[in-house]
């Protein structure tokens, strides 16, 4: 129990190092166990590759980000959805270093396991996208699994383009919104209609 406890401790310690590093710098491996207080192997032996201790404090931040939708006032599962879409793209802009640098490596056409990545998100955005569905503000015909799939497959070409710095986070937020909005009016209900074609017009 204690060793494990020390494991999670070297783990937490190194994550955290690498959330400030990434803000001012490319990571190397030997760099961040010196800052994070731990010998060179420790962060191989802890996580194995770069690439899965990347996956790991990118799931440290879905979990931040989960915290502050559910911070927020929200009357139902649309409200947010669209909470999300905004609190993500602005925790994006105050660490965008940190963010491009994390999905440059994790989003990779050719990265290993990108296929593992593509499932962790869609279960992340099952959590918001399924809401809309219980909430009778999508159609019960509804096929959710291909509807969450679409949108992760739209935010990751978001994100793509976000991170080789062909849009901006602005246009980031836009498109993403608009994608959603458009998927989900197809499949409107009287309770979400309205609210969705407002949400349209509004740009």
């Amino acid at each position: 129990m204690r060793l494990h406890a020390g494991a999670e401790r070297r783990k937490q310690s190194i994550l955290q190092a690498a959330r400030i590093l990434l803000q001012a710098e490319p990571l190397s491996m030997r760099r961040l166990a010196e800052a994070a207080g731990v010998s060179q192997a420790t962060p191989y032996n802890l996580f194995g590759t770069k690439r899965r201790l990347y996956v790991a404090l990118h799931r440290e931040l879905e979990a931040e980000l989960i915290e502050s939708i559910a911070a927020t006032e929200s009357r139902d599962a649309l409200d947010r959805m669209y909470s999300a879409i905004r609190l993500m793209a602005a925790r994006m802009e105050r660490e965008a270093g940190l963010y491009r640098e994390l999905f440059a490596t994790i989003y990779a056409s050719d990265a290993e396991d990108q296929g593992e990545q593509v499932e962790t998100a869609t279960a992340f955005w099952d959590g918001l996208l399924l809401p809309l569905l219980a909430e009778g503000l999508l159609s019960p015909d509804t096929d959710m699994p291909a509807f969450t799939h679409n949108f992760v497959y739209l935010l990751s070409g978001a994100l793509m383009a976000w991170t080789d710095r062909r849009i901006d986070i602005p246009a980031l937020e836009n498109a993403v919104r608009y994608g959603f909005t458009l998927a989900a009016l197809a499949l409107a209900t009287d309770l979400s209609r309205d609210r969705l074609l407002r949400v349209l017009r509004a740009g």
